[in-house]
């Protein structure tokens, strides 16, 4: 199995901007924490831009997806 670390992504939504364009990842953070507290601060800090912050929980494959060939047939 891969070794895997979860992170957490700070996102920033630009309401002006339609699709997918309108999505920027703003930041990887090791800690929800971290990401709880920098998503306030940047929706205080940006407020009445037409933007918003939210954070989701991701994951880090520091080797890359590197799979043996019996992992690549259970898929």
């Amino acid at each position: 199995m891969d070794k895997k670390i979860h992170v957490y992504v700070v996102l920033r939504v630009d309401d002006y901007i339609s699709g997918d364009e309108g999505i920027t990842i703003k930041e990887i953070l090791p800690t929800m924490e971290e990401a709880i507290q920098e998503v306030k601060r940047l929706d205080q800090l940006h407020r009445g831009k037409n933007c918003h912050y939210f954070w989701r929980i991701g994951r880090y494959f520091p080797k890359g997806r590197i799979k043996t060939p019996q992992e690549s047939s259970s898929d």
